[in-house]
């Protein structure tokens, strides 16, 4: 039995994933592990699915300083 934990996530466009060509359509709500979530999360792919908790935001980058 594996313990690979997995999340929902709804797809937001159609995509294939090039290493598994496995197809993925718009619209549709799919479990996957973490690690491809995050992936494809990254890049605008998926977004967490209605029962999964948001992903915290990005902490903003510091002030630059002036220079003097």
């Amino acid at each position: 039995m594996s313990d690979t934990k997995t999340k929902r996530a709804k797809i937001v466009r159609d995509f294939t994933d090039a290493g598994t060509e496995t197809q993925f359509t718009a619209g549709a709500t799919v479990e996957m592990t973490e690690g491809s979530f995050a992936n494809y999360q990254a890049c605008g792919l998926i977004e967490p699915a209605a029962d999964e908790p948001a992903a915290p935001a990005a902490p903003a980058a510091p002030a630059g300083r002036k220079a003097s």
